[in-house]
């Protein structure tokens, strides 16, 4: 299915990147987590390396801050431009259909 619109919502826009950064970057700062975890320095924190049980920590916290951040700053850019693109074309957004078909009953 395909959608053609003038813009795109500055909301839903920022909850896409929103999404995809902090859910990303999570499961990234998670695979850093376990490598501090066991004894790798991978999470820095205030010019610290954090291992241990602290770096699995640091790092859980450290996956949605960042996600956010990025996506933030993102969301800026990506605002403007889509703005000025919109001023010249319609944007075209394809969907990928879920299968409605009936669930089994066992």
């Amino acid at each position: 299915m395909e959608v053609t619109a003038k813009k795109i919502s500055k909301s839903s826009l920022f909850k896409i990147l929103v999404l995809g950064n902090c859910l990303g970057l999570f499961v990234l700062c998670i695979l850093f987590g376990v490598a501090a975890f066991f004894g790798a320095e991978t999470v820095q924190w205030n010019d610290e390396y954090k291992t241990g049980l602290d770096g699995l920590f640091y790092s859980i916290l450290m996956g949605p801050i960042f996600g956010f951040f990025f996506a933030c700053v993102m969301w800026v850019y990506s605002a403007f431009g889509l703005w000025v693109y919109s001023l010249f074309r319609p944007i075209k957004i394809t969907f990928v259909e879920v299968d409605q078909s009936p669930e089994k009953v066992v």
